[in-house]
């Protein structure tokens, strides 16, 4: 049997997204497992899929006439309005400190990941807890 090396280029591509999906579905397994209410399991999908309507996004789709956070006058993201400006700091000085430095010591700048991350790291009532806070900070702005 002749195996040609386009057979095996094949091969190995949908090796690769198939262990790209098992660990997307694992990420998501991870998101969804968390038992909040809808509202709240509806904004970390939007924010998982990077959809939240913060002024970066606003102002690439032309909503919006700055990219700049409106409480600090930085640069707006879902990273800066949920961990970096200074009402969500506020509020995550509320919260149990090791929770609070786990959260923001997590680097991944997609939001899926960085949820998964986090989801992974807690246990139910921390994840519970992590994913009130934060839908209460974008609830806030």
């Amino acid at each position: 049997m002749i195996i040609h090396k386009r057979d095996q280029v094949d091969s190995a591509d949908a090796n690769r997204s198939e262990r790209s999906d098992q660990s997307a579905m694992k990420e998501w397994k991870s998101l969804w497992a968390v038992k909040v209410p809808s509202k709240i399991n509806m904004f970390l999908w939007r924010l998982a899929h990077h959809s939240l309507p913060t002024n970066d996004v606003r102002h690439y789709r032309h909503m919006a006439d700055s990219s700049a956070c409106y409480f600090c006058g930085q640069q707006d993201s879902w990273r800066h309005s949920l961990l970096e400006c200074n009402v969500a700091k506020c509020i995550w000085a509320l919260e149990d400190e090791q929770m609070a430095s786990m959260v923001s010591t997590v680097d991944d700048l997609c939001a899926k990941g960085w949820l998964a991350q986090i989801f992974r790291s807690l246990n139910n009532e921390e994840a519970v807890r992590c994913a009130v806070v934060l839908w209460a900070i974008w609830y806030v702005r």
